[in-house]
């Protein structure tokens, strides 16, 4: 479950980020063409808000991707990830699926869903091992 979790993690950032590209294009060619450094929000009295928001839909995925990875490595390795870690993504999802609808957060609910799964999996093998000795 964790294996199917990590990799529909990584798909998603890979989307998020083509999605960015494409509908943050202008915001992210002008933090380029300002130089990078400090170029999303630098006056703070004058925010510029397209910038800001590209930055952090650009940000958001490579967090995406982290998780996945960790996902694919607890399976690799044979453990589970706490059902904390699950329940955290599935109020992320709900809470952005509530402030925004049409959006990508709905694709979050299965991977939480998988997590917390796996966790419950894993704990009700454990102490079915425990009742048995």
């Amino acid at each position: 479950m964790l294996r199917v979790s990590g990799y529909l993690l990584i798909a998603i950032s890979i989307i998020h980020v083509l999605v960015g590209v494409l509908i943050c294009a202008v915001p992210l060619a002008d933090i380029g063409r300002n130089g990078i450094f400090n170029a999303v929000s630098p006056d703070l009295l004058s925010p510029n808000f397209d910038r800001e928001a590209a930055f952090w839909f650009m940000m958001f995925a490579p967090l995406l991707f982290a998780i996945g990875q960790l996902c694919c490595w607890a399976e690799f390795q044979g453990i589970t990830l706490p059902a904390f870690l699950g329940w955290n993504l599935l109020a992320v999802s709900l809470v952005g699926i509530l402030l925004q609808p049409i959006s990508g957060f709905w694709l979050l609910i299965l991977p939480a869903i998988l997590i917390v799964l796996a966790d419950r999996r894993a704990n009700n093998r454990t102490s079915s091992m425990t009742i048995d000795r």
